[in-house]
Protein backbone atom coordinates (compact mmCIF):
# COMPACT_ATOMS: atom_id res chain seq x y z
CA UNK A 1 0.00 0.00 0.00
CA UNK A 2 1.46 3.27 -0.79
CA UNK A 3 0.55 6.37 1.20
CA UNK A 4 -0.55 9.39 -0.65
CA UNK A 5 0.48 13.02 -0.88
CA UNK A 6 -0.97 15.77 1.19
CA UNK A 7 -1.63 16.62 4.99
CA UNK A 8 -3.83 14.20 6.24
CA UNK A 9 -5.55 14.87 10.16
CA UNK A 10 -4.80 12.57 13.06
CA UNK A 11 -7.87 10.15 13.76
CA UNK A 12 -8.96 9.35 17.18
CA UNK A 13 -11.29 5.80 16.37
CA UNK A 14 -13.40 4.29 19.87
CA UNK A 15 -14.88 1.02 19.35
CA UNK A 16 -18.19 0.66 21.53
CA UNK A 17 -18.40 -3.28 21.97
CA UNK A 18 -22.31 -3.67 21.72
CA UNK A 19 -23.23 -0.54 22.60
CA UNK A 20 -26.86 0.22 21.83
CA UNK A 21 -27.79 3.24 19.70
CA UNK A 22 -31.51 3.80 21.14
CA UNK A 23 -30.19 3.63 24.31
CA UNK A 24 -27.68 6.14 24.21
CA UNK A 25 -30.00 8.57 21.81
CA UNK A 26 -32.29 8.87 24.89
CA UNK A 27 -29.73 9.02 27.24
CA UNK A 28 -27.95 11.86 25.11
CA UNK A 29 -31.34 14.27 24.48
CA UNK A 30 -31.88 13.50 28.39
CA UNK A 31 -28.41 15.41 29.04
CA UNK A 32 -26.82 12.51 30.99
CA UNK A 33 -24.49 11.79 28.39
CA UNK A 34 -22.75 15.18 27.18
CA UNK A 35 -19.86 13.98 25.01
CA UNK A 36 -22.46 11.78 22.96
CA UNK A 37 -24.87 14.60 22.72
CA UNK A 38 -21.81 17.07 21.53
CA UNK A 39 -21.15 14.46 19.01
CA UNK A 40 -24.60 14.11 17.89
CA UNK A 41 -25.21 17.98 17.56
CA UNK A 42 -21.23 18.77 15.69
CA UNK A 43 -20.93 16.00 13.43
CA UNK A 44 -21.96 13.03 11.30
CA UNK A 45 -23.67 10.09 11.82
CA UNK A 46 -25.02 6.54 10.53
CA UNK A 47 -26.82 3.64 11.02
CA UNK A 48 -24.44 1.06 10.01
CA UNK A 49 -25.50 -2.61 8.90
CA UNK A 50 -23.92 -5.60 10.68
CA UNK A 51 -23.30 -8.59 10.25
CA UNK A 52 -25.00 -9.58 13.75
CA UNK A 53 -28.01 -10.24 11.60
CA UNK A 54 -26.39 -13.66 10.46
CA UNK A 55 -23.40 -14.14 12.30
CA UNK A 56 -23.24 -11.99 15.48
CA UNK A 57 -19.38 -13.08 16.33
CA UNK A 58 -17.87 -11.76 12.78
CA UNK A 59 -18.72 -8.21 13.42
CA UNK A 60 -15.70 -6.59 15.13
CA UNK A 61 -13.39 -8.78 12.40
CA UNK A 62 -15.51 -7.21 9.81
CA UNK A 63 -15.07 -3.93 10.52
CA UNK A 64 -11.38 -3.92 11.15
CA UNK A 65 -10.70 -5.75 7.84
CA UNK A 66 -13.54 -4.39 5.38
CA UNK A 67 -14.61 -8.13 4.50
CA UNK A 68 -17.66 -10.32 4.33
CA UNK A 69 -17.65 -13.55 6.61
CA UNK A 70 -17.20 -15.84 3.62
CA UNK A 71 -13.63 -14.16 3.59
CA UNK A 72 -12.62 -15.01 6.85
CA UNK A 73 -11.56 -17.95 8.16
CA UNK A 74 -13.48 -17.96 11.74
CA UNK A 75 -17.05 -17.09 12.26
CA UNK A 76 -17.57 -18.62 15.53
CA UNK A 77 -15.58 -19.44 18.16
CA UNK A 78 -17.15 -23.61 17.87
CA UNK A 79 -17.15 -24.27 14.17
CA UNK A 80 -18.90 -27.25 12.63
CA UNK A 81 -16.08 -28.86 10.18
CA UNK A 82 -17.62 -30.13 7.27
CA UNK A 83 -14.24 -32.55 6.75
CA UNK A 84 -15.73 -34.41 9.94
CA UNK A 85 -18.76 -33.68 10.84
CA UNK A 86 -17.49 -32.42 14.27
CA UNK A 87 -17.15 -29.11 16.01
CA UNK A 88 -13.37 -27.99 16.59
CA UNK A 89 -12.41 -24.98 18.94
CA UNK A 90 -11.73 -21.82 16.58
CA UNK A 91 -9.47 -18.58 18.30
CA UNK A 92 -8.96 -15.17 16.44
CA UNK A 93 -5.55 -16.38 15.33
CA UNK A 94 -6.97 -18.40 12.80
CA UNK A 95 -8.14 -14.83 10.96
CA UNK A 96 -5.30 -14.00 8.58
CA UNK A 97 -6.80 -11.08 6.43
CA UNK A 98 -4.93 -7.78 8.00
CA UNK A 99 -6.51 -5.45 9.38
CA UNK A 100 -6.73 -1.52 8.38
CA UNK A 101 -4.31 -0.78 10.67
CA UNK A 102 -1.62 -3.15 8.77
CA UNK A 103 -2.70 -1.38 5.33
CA UNK A 104 -1.47 1.57 7.67
CA UNK A 105 1.81 0.68 9.02
CA UNK A 106 2.55 -0.60 5.19
CA UNK A 107 2.33 2.88 4.35
CA UNK A 108 4.46 4.21 6.93
CA UNK A 109 1.32 5.65 9.01
CA UNK A 110 2.09 5.42 12.79
CA UNK A 111 -0.70 3.46 14.36
CA UNK A 112 -1.73 2.68 17.99
CA UNK A 113 -4.18 0.31 18.84
CA UNK A 114 -5.67 -0.70 22.22
CA UNK A 115 -7.84 -3.34 22.71
CA UNK A 116 -9.16 -4.32 19.48
CA UNK A 117 -12.37 -6.80 20.23
CA UNK A 118 -11.81 -10.35 18.87
CA UNK A 119 -8.52 -9.75 16.81
CA UNK A 120 -5.26 -10.75 17.31
CA UNK A 121 -2.01 -8.68 17.74
CA UNK A 122 -0.31 -7.78 14.02
CA UNK A 123 2.56 -8.47 12.84
CA UNK A 124 3.49 -5.40 11.20
CA UNK A 125 2.40 -2.56 13.03
CA UNK A 126 5.99 -2.40 14.58
CA UNK A 127 7.08 -1.91 11.18
CA UNK A 128 5.80 1.73 10.91
CA UNK A 129 6.69 2.58 14.23
CA UNK A 130 3.29 1.82 15.99
CA UNK A 131 2.47 -0.11 19.05
CA UNK A 132 -0.62 -2.45 19.96
CA UNK A 133 -2.10 -3.70 23.18
CA UNK A 134 -4.00 -7.03 22.59
CA UNK A 135 -6.58 -8.38 24.73
CA UNK A 136 -5.81 -6.67 28.14
CA UNK A 137 -9.90 -6.13 28.44
CA UNK A 138 -11.41 -6.98 25.69
CA UNK A 139 -14.34 -8.81 25.60
CA UNK A 140 -14.52 -12.47 24.91
CA UNK A 141 -11.50 -12.18 22.95
CA UNK A 142 -9.69 -15.81 21.77
CA UNK A 143 -5.98 -14.70 22.06
CA UNK A 144 -3.37 -14.56 23.97
CA UNK A 145 -2.82 -11.32 26.01
CA UNK A 146 0.30 -9.60 24.58
CA UNK A 147 1.95 -6.59 23.19
CA UNK A 148 4.08 -4.59 20.56
CA UNK A 149 6.74 -3.84 21.67
CA UNK A 150 6.32 -6.53 24.08
CA UNK A 151 7.27 -4.80 27.01
CA UNK A 152 4.36 -2.76 26.49
CA UNK A 153 2.11 -5.28 28.39
CA UNK A 154 3.79 -5.46 31.35
CA UNK A 155 4.30 -1.44 31.56
CA UNK A 156 0.55 -1.46 31.65
CA UNK A 157 -0.12 -3.96 34.22
CA UNK A 158 2.38 -2.34 36.48
CA UNK A 159 1.34 0.69 35.90
CA UNK A 160 -2.55 0.24 35.91
CA UNK A 161 -2.76 -3.70 37.07
CA UNK A 162 -5.26 -6.31 35.51
CA UNK A 163 -8.27 -5.43 34.06
CA UNK A 164 -10.96 -5.51 36.80
CA UNK A 165 -13.31 -7.49 34.80
CA UNK A 166 -11.90 -10.41 33.81
CA UNK A 167 -13.93 -12.98 32.31
CA UNK A 168 -17.14 -11.54 32.33
CA UNK A 169 -19.08 -14.77 32.09
CA UNK A 170 -17.55 -15.80 35.30
CA UNK A 171 -20.82 -14.77 36.96
CA UNK A 172 -24.24 -16.08 37.79
CA UNK A 173 -27.44 -14.16 37.65
CA UNK A 174 -27.47 -13.81 41.71
CA UNK A 175 -28.05 -10.40 42.90
CA UNK A 176 -24.18 -10.12 44.91
CA UNK A 177 -23.05 -11.53 42.00
CA UNK A 178 -24.38 -9.27 39.20
CA UNK A 179 -23.57 -6.15 42.15
CA UNK A 180 -19.59 -7.38 41.87
CA UNK A 181 -19.98 -7.45 38.20
CA UNK A 182 -21.30 -4.04 37.51
CA UNK A 183 -18.54 -2.57 40.01
CA UNK A 184 -16.25 -4.13 38.18
CA UNK A 185 -17.48 -3.09 35.07
CA UNK A 186 -17.50 0.55 36.01
CA UNK A 187 -13.71 0.38 37.48
CA UNK A 188 -13.07 -1.34 34.01
CA UNK A 189 -14.57 1.57 32.10
CA UNK A 190 -12.08 3.83 34.04
CA UNK A 191 -8.78 1.98 33.84
CA UNK A 192 -9.45 1.58 29.69
CA UNK A 193 -9.80 5.68 29.78
CA UNK A 194 -6.82 6.10 31.90
CA UNK A 195 -4.78 3.33 30.01
CA UNK A 196 -6.12 4.93 26.71
CA UNK A 197 -4.97 8.20 27.65
CA UNK A 198 -1.91 7.38 28.70
CA UNK A 199 -1.19 5.62 25.56
CA UNK A 200 -2.26 8.86 23.57
CA UNK A 201 0.51 10.90 25.24
CA UNK A 202 3.14 8.57 25.66
CA UNK A 203 3.08 7.04 22.59
CA UNK A 204 3.40 8.67 18.70
CA UNK A 205 0.51 8.03 16.79
CA UNK A 206 -1.40 9.22 13.58
CA UNK A 207 -3.98 7.14 13.83
CA UNK A 208 -5.13 5.06 17.63
CA UNK A 209 -7.88 3.10 17.81
CA UNK A 210 -8.98 2.02 21.48
CA UNK A 211 -11.92 -0.53 22.54
CA UNK A 212 -14.34 0.11 25.83
CA UNK A 213 -15.50 -3.86 25.73
CA UNK A 214 -18.05 -2.65 28.79
CA UNK A 215 -21.39 -1.83 26.72
CA UNK A 216 -20.74 -5.62 25.39
CA UNK A 217 -20.71 -7.33 29.20
CA UNK A 218 -22.98 -5.02 31.22
CA UNK A 219 -25.66 -5.44 28.43
CA UNK A 220 -25.47 -9.18 28.68
CA UNK A 221 -26.40 -9.56 32.66
CA UNK A 222 -28.32 -6.23 32.84
CA UNK A 223 -30.54 -5.65 29.91
CA UNK A 224 -33.83 -6.68 32.04
CA UNK A 225 -32.89 -3.23 34.09
CA UNK A 226 -32.88 -1.28 31.02
CA UNK A 227 -35.87 -2.39 29.40
CA UNK A 228 -39.13 -1.63 31.34
CA UNK A 229 -40.91 -4.53 29.37
CA UNK A 230 -38.89 -7.01 29.92
CA UNK A 231 -40.84 -9.82 32.31
CA UNK A 232 -37.36 -9.60 34.75
CA UNK A 233 -37.29 -5.96 35.18
CA UNK A 234 -39.15 -6.01 38.36
CA UNK A 235 -36.37 -8.23 39.72
CA UNK A 236 -33.99 -6.32 38.70
CA UNK A 237 -35.51 -3.19 40.23
CA UNK A 238 -36.10 -4.70 43.44
CA UNK A 239 -32.14 -5.85 43.74
CA UNK A 240 -31.51 -2.08 42.65
CA UNK A 241 -29.57 -2.93 39.38
CA UNK A 242 -32.22 -1.28 37.22
CA UNK A 243 -29.73 1.54 36.84
CA UNK A 244 -26.41 -0.82 35.95
CA UNK A 245 -26.44 -0.09 31.67
CA UNK A 246 -26.69 3.82 32.26
CA UNK A 247 -24.09 3.72 34.89
CA UNK A 248 -21.73 2.47 32.63
CA UNK A 249 -23.03 4.44 29.38
CA UNK A 250 -22.03 7.35 31.78
CA UNK A 251 -18.59 6.56 32.36
CA UNK A 252 -17.86 5.65 29.25
CA UNK A 253 -19.03 9.14 28.29
CA UNK A 254 -16.72 10.77 31.06
CA UNK A 255 -13.99 8.81 29.68
CA UNK A 256 -14.48 9.28 25.53
CA UNK A 257 -15.00 12.98 26.52
CA UNK A 258 -11.43 13.45 28.09
CA UNK A 259 -9.84 11.60 25.17
CA UNK A 260 -11.70 13.49 22.13
CA UNK A 261 -10.42 16.94 24.39
CA UNK A 262 -6.91 15.20 24.68
CA UNK A 263 -7.20 14.29 20.90
CA UNK A 264 -7.37 18.27 20.20
CA UNK A 265 -9.60 20.10 17.82
CA UNK A 266 -7.72 19.03 14.71
CA UNK A 267 -8.31 15.10 15.07
CA UNK A 268 -10.71 13.76 13.40
CA UNK A 269 -13.12 11.16 15.43
CA UNK A 270 -14.62 8.61 14.70
CA UNK A 271 -16.89 6.18 17.70
CA UNK A 272 -18.06 3.32 16.08
CA UNK A 273 -20.72 0.51 17.79
CA UNK A 274 -20.23 -2.57 15.41
CA UNK A 275 -23.82 -4.04 16.86
CA UNK A 276 -26.43 -3.04 19.57
CA UNK A 277 -27.71 -5.19 22.05
CA UNK A 278 -31.67 -5.89 23.38
CA UNK A 279 -33.45 -8.12 25.02
CA UNK A 280 -32.80 -12.04 24.43
CA UNK A 281 -35.52 -14.20 23.33
CA UNK A 282 -34.78 -16.84 21.22
CA UNK A 283 -35.17 -20.37 20.58
CA UNK A 284 -32.13 -21.26 18.96
CA UNK A 285 -31.35 -24.25 21.21
CA UNK A 286 -34.17 -25.84 20.32
CA UNK A 287 -33.62 -26.22 16.32
CA UNK A 288 -32.43 -29.66 16.93
CA UNK A 289 -35.75 -30.81 18.15
CA UNK A 290 -37.57 -27.96 15.71
CA UNK A 291 -35.78 -29.85 12.23
CA UNK A 292 -36.56 -33.63 14.23
CA UNK A 293 -39.70 -32.94 13.79
CA UNK A 294 -39.59 -31.44 10.43
CA UNK A 295 -38.45 -34.71 9.34
CA UNK A 296 -34.64 -33.72 8.45
CA UNK A 297 -32.60 -34.57 11.66
CA UNK A 298 -32.86 -39.13 10.94
CA UNK A 299 -35.97 -39.73 11.92
CA UNK A 300 -38.75 -40.24 10.12
CA UNK A 301 -41.57 -37.20 11.22
CA UNK A 302 -45.05 -38.18 13.22
CA UNK A 303 -47.58 -36.47 12.82
CA UNK A 304 -48.48 -33.85 14.89
CA UNK A 305 -51.87 -32.20 15.95
CA UNK A 306 -51.24 -27.98 15.94
CA UNK A 307 -52.80 -28.16 19.63
CA UNK A 308 -51.14 -30.21 20.80
CA UNK A 309 -48.44 -29.10 23.26
CA UNK A 310 -45.34 -30.36 25.35
CA UNK A 311 -42.42 -29.50 26.84
CA UNK A 312 -39.40 -28.44 24.40
CA UNK A 313 -36.51 -30.81 25.06
CA UNK A 314 -33.82 -29.99 26.95
CA UNK A 315 -29.93 -29.80 26.96
CA UNK A 316 -28.96 -31.15 30.44
CA UNK A 317 -25.47 -29.45 29.98
CA UNK A 318 -26.27 -26.05 29.48
CA UNK A 319 -28.49 -26.95 32.56
CA UNK A 320 -25.92 -27.81 34.54
CA UNK A 321 -24.09 -24.63 33.40
CA UNK A 322 -27.03 -22.17 34.68
CA UNK A 323 -26.86 -23.84 37.84
CA UNK A 324 -23.24 -23.75 38.77
CA UNK A 325 -22.06 -20.60 39.80
CA UNK A 326 -19.78 -18.49 37.33
CA UNK A 327 -17.06 -18.34 39.35
CA UNK A 328 -16.42 -22.35 40.27
CA UNK A 329 -17.28 -23.17 36.66
CA UNK A 330 -14.48 -20.89 35.23
CA UNK A 331 -12.40 -22.57 38.43
CA UNK A 332 -13.16 -25.86 37.48
CA UNK A 333 -12.25 -25.05 33.50
CA UNK A 334 -8.59 -23.49 35.04
CA UNK A 335 -7.62 -26.89 36.22
CA UNK A 336 -8.76 -29.00 33.06
CA UNK A 337 -6.59 -29.43 29.92
CA UNK A 338 -7.60 -27.88 26.56
CA UNK A 339 -8.43 -31.21 24.96
CA UNK A 340 -10.93 -31.39 27.92
CA UNK A 341 -12.15 -27.86 28.34
CA UNK A 342 -12.94 -28.53 24.43
CA UNK A 343 -14.88 -31.50 25.10
CA UNK A 344 -17.28 -29.55 27.22
CA UNK A 345 -17.86 -27.00 25.11
CA UNK A 346 -19.08 -29.21 22.47
CA UNK A 347 -21.17 -31.03 25.15
CA UNK A 348 -22.21 -27.88 25.86
CA UNK A 349 -23.26 -26.61 22.17
CA UNK A 350 -24.18 -30.01 20.72
CA UNK A 351 -25.41 -32.32 23.72
CA UNK A 352 -23.14 -34.82 22.41
CA UNK A 353 -25.23 -35.62 19.49
CA UNK A 354 -24.17 -37.31 15.96
CA UNK A 355 -25.06 -36.12 12.56
CA UNK A 356 -24.21 -38.77 11.04
CA UNK A 357 -27.49 -39.90 8.80
CA UNK A 358 -29.15 -36.33 9.53
CA UNK A 359 -30.18 -34.47 6.36
CA UNK A 360 -29.90 -30.82 8.29
CA UNK A 361 -28.98 -30.32 11.83
CA UNK A 362 -28.25 -27.28 14.13
CA UNK A 363 -24.85 -25.85 14.28
CA UNK A 364 -22.92 -23.48 17.01
CA UNK A 365 -23.63 -19.60 16.41
CA UNK A 366 -24.54 -16.59 18.83
CA UNK A 367 -27.35 -17.48 20.89
CA UNK A 368 -29.67 -14.39 19.29
CA UNK A 369 -29.69 -16.23 15.99
CA UNK A 370 -30.02 -19.93 15.54
CA UNK A 371 -27.98 -21.90 12.76
CA UNK A 372 -28.53 -24.91 10.27
CA UNK A 373 -26.20 -26.91 8.34
CA UNK A 374 -27.27 -28.97 5.37
CA UNK A 375 -25.80 -32.23 4.82
CA UNK A 376 -24.75 -31.68 1.39
CA UNK A 377 -22.94 -34.80 -0.78
CA UNK A 378 -19.47 -33.76 -1.82
CA UNK A 379 -19.53 -31.00 0.64
CA UNK A 380 -20.03 -32.61 3.96
CA UNK A 381 -18.83 -35.57 5.34
CA UNK A 382 -21.92 -38.06 5.40
CA UNK A 383 -23.57 -35.78 2.67
CA UNK A 384 -27.09 -36.74 2.04
CA UNK A 385 -28.60 -34.04 -0.16
CA UNK A 386 -27.53 -33.78 -3.71
CA UNK A 387 -26.17 -30.39 -4.81
CA UNK A 388 -28.66 -28.07 -6.74
CA UNK A 389 -32.17 -28.58 -6.51
CA UNK A 390 -32.83 -31.12 -3.87
CA UNK A 391 -30.31 -28.56 -2.05
CA UNK A 392 -32.72 -25.60 -3.05
CA UNK A 393 -35.90 -27.96 -2.25
CA UNK A 394 -35.18 -28.59 1.41
CA UNK A 395 -33.46 -25.61 2.39
CA UNK A 396 -36.81 -23.72 1.23
CA UNK A 397 -38.68 -26.03 3.09
CA UNK A 398 -36.95 -25.72 6.42
CA UNK A 399 -37.42 -21.79 5.64
CA UNK A 400 -40.95 -22.22 5.52
CA UNK A 401 -41.71 -24.33 8.21
CA UNK A 402 -39.54 -21.81 10.34
CA UNK A 403 -41.83 -18.59 9.15
CA UNK A 404 -45.20 -20.55 9.92
CA UNK A 405 -43.56 -20.77 14.08
CA UNK A 406 -46.08 -18.17 16.27
CA UNK A 407 -46.36 -17.42 19.44
CA UNK A 408 -49.49 -18.84 20.43
CA UNK A 409 -50.19 -16.19 23.03
CA UNK A 410 -50.06 -13.08 20.53
CA UNK A 411 -49.78 -15.19 17.17
CA UNK A 412 -47.57 -13.31 16.44
CA UNK A 413 -44.18 -14.74 14.27
CA UNK A 414 -41.24 -15.36 15.79
CA UNK A 415 -38.78 -15.48 13.50
CA UNK A 416 -37.86 -12.08 11.97
CA UNK A 417 -35.38 -13.37 9.09
CA UNK A 418 -33.86 -16.52 7.41
CA UNK A 419 -30.87 -16.26 5.45
CA UNK A 420 -29.51 -18.17 2.65
CA UNK A 421 -26.45 -17.66 3.91
CA UNK A 422 -24.27 -18.82 0.40
CA UNK A 423 -26.45 -15.97 -1.13
CA UNK A 424 -25.69 -13.42 1.24
CA UNK A 425 -21.69 -13.89 1.71
CA UNK A 426 -19.17 -15.29 -1.22
CA UNK A 427 -15.43 -15.68 -0.59
CA UNK A 428 -13.21 -18.92 -0.26
CA UNK A 429 -14.43 -19.90 3.44
CA UNK A 430 -17.74 -20.04 2.74
CA UNK A 431 -18.22 -23.88 2.88
CA UNK A 432 -18.02 -23.86 6.21
CA UNK A 433 -20.37 -21.37 7.02
CA UNK A 434 -23.83 -22.23 8.08
CA UNK A 435 -26.41 -22.67 4.69
CA UNK A 436 -29.35 -21.01 7.00
CA UNK A 437 -29.71 -18.73 10.17
CA UNK A 438 -32.49 -17.80 11.87
CA UNK A 439 -33.04 -14.34 13.24
CA UNK A 440 -35.53 -14.18 16.09
CA UNK A 441 -37.88 -11.72 16.84
CA UNK A 442 -36.65 -10.22 19.99
CA UNK A 443 -39.20 -7.12 20.35
CA UNK A 444 -41.76 -8.81 22.30
CA UNK A 445 -41.43 -11.77 24.92
CA UNK A 446 -42.75 -15.36 24.00
CA UNK A 447 -41.68 -19.15 25.99
CA UNK A 448 -43.75 -20.96 23.62
CA UNK A 449 -43.94 -22.30 19.43
CA UNK A 450 -46.97 -23.33 17.53
CA UNK A 451 -46.96 -24.02 13.91
CA UNK A 452 -49.04 -26.96 11.74
CA UNK A 453 -46.41 -29.17 11.50
CA UNK A 454 -44.52 -29.11 15.14
CA UNK A 455 -47.79 -28.48 17.37
CA UNK A 456 -46.73 -26.54 20.40
CA UNK A 457 -43.34 -26.04 22.26
CA UNK A 458 -42.39 -24.97 25.69
CA UNK A 459 -39.81 -23.17 25.93
CA UNK A 460 -37.21 -23.47 28.53
CA UNK A 461 -35.18 -20.66 29.05
CA UNK A 462 -31.70 -22.27 28.78
CA UNK A 463 -29.67 -18.94 29.02
CA UNK A 464 -28.98 -16.91 32.28
CA UNK A 465 -27.92 -14.01 30.25
CA UNK A 466 -30.98 -11.39 29.59
CA UNK A 467 -29.46 -8.89 27.03
CA UNK A 468 -28.42 -10.13 22.95
CA UNK A 469 -27.25 -8.60 20.31
CA UNK A 470 -29.52 -6.26 18.12
CA UNK A 471 -28.75 -6.10 14.27
CA UNK A 472 -27.27 -2.81 13.60
CA UNK A 473 -24.55 -0.81 14.93
CA UNK A 474 -24.03 3.24 14.52
CA UNK A 475 -21.23 5.54 13.80
CA UNK A 476 -21.03 9.26 15.02
CA UNK A 477 -17.51 11.07 13.63
CA UNK A 478 -16.39 14.94 14.05
CA UNK A 479 -13.59 16.98 12.85
CA UNK A 480 -12.57 19.78 11.03
CA UNK A 481 -13.59 18.18 7.84
CA UNK A 482 -16.62 16.44 9.11
CA UNK A 483 -20.41 17.47 8.48
CA UNK A 484 -22.07 19.09 11.07
CA UNK A 485 -25.52 17.49 11.93
CA UNK A 486 -25.17 15.29 8.74
CA UNK A 487 -27.16 11.61 8.44
CA UNK A 488 -25.67 8.90 6.76
CA UNK A 489 -27.88 6.46 5.42
CA UNK A 490 -27.04 3.16 3.95
CA UNK A 491 -23.71 3.13 5.65
CA UNK A 492 -21.90 -0.83 6.61
CA UNK A 493 -19.20 -1.66 8.72
CA UNK A 494 -17.59 -3.15 5.47
CA UNK A 495 -17.45 0.67 5.12
CA UNK A 496 -15.39 1.88 8.39
CA UNK A 497 -11.60 0.13 7.23
CA UNK A 498 -11.64 2.22 3.66
CA UNK A 499 -12.72 5.12 5.29
CA UNK A 500 -9.93 5.04 7.75
CA UNK A 501 -7.74 4.15 5.11
CA UNK A 502 -8.87 7.37 2.71
CA UNK A 503 -8.81 9.68 5.74
CA UNK A 504 -5.05 8.70 6.31
CA UNK A 505 -4.26 8.74 2.60
CA UNK A 506 -3.77 5.15 1.81
CA UNK A 507 -4.73 3.49 -1.43
CA UNK A 508 -7.70 0.48 -0.20
CA UNK A 509 -7.37 -3.23 -1.43
CA UNK A 510 -9.37 -3.64 -3.97
CA UNK A 511 -11.33 -6.35 -2.72
CA UNK A 512 -12.38 -5.00 0.38
CA UNK A 513 -16.33 -4.98 0.37
CA UNK A 514 -17.36 -1.64 1.77
CA UNK A 515 -16.66 1.56 0.57
CA UNK A 516 -15.18 5.16 1.95
CA UNK A 517 -17.85 7.20 3.92
CA UNK A 518 -18.09 10.91 2.61
CA UNK A 519 -17.82 12.75 5.79
CA UNK A 520 -17.47 15.81 3.91
CA UNK A 521 -18.75 17.32 1.95
CA UNK A 522 -22.61 15.82 3.52
CA UNK A 523 -23.68 13.15 1.20
CA UNK A 524 -26.84 10.86 0.97
CA UNK A 525 -26.37 7.37 0.18
CA UNK A 526 -29.27 5.44 -1.20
Amino acid sequence: MNKTDGNHPRQLLVGLDAMEWSLVERWAAAGKLPAFRRLIANGTRSVLASTAEQLPDTIWACTFTGMNPAKLEKYFYVQYDPRTQHLRHVTDDEITRPAFWDYLSEAGVRVGVADAPKFKLSKCINAGGGFQLANWGAHATKTARAAVPSNLLNEVQARFGTHAVGECDAVDDKPRALARLRRNVVTGVKQHGEVFRWLMRERQWDVFFAGFSAPHCIGHHFWHGADESHPRHAEAVAAGIDGAIEEAYRAIDRELGEMIALAGPQAQVMVVSAHGMGPLYHASWNLPEIIDLLGYGGQPPRKREENESRDAKVNPWRILKMTLPGALQYHIKAMLPQAMQDQLLFLWYSAGRQWAGSRAFAVPNNDAVGSIRLAVKGRDKYGLIEPGEEYRRVRDDIAGALYSLTDPVSGRPVIKRVTYVHDEYKGPFANQLPDLTVLWDQSFAWSSLRSPRIGTLRIRGQDSRTGGHSTYGFLLATGPNVAPGALIHGGSIYDIAPTVLETAGVAAPRDLDGRALRLQPAETYA
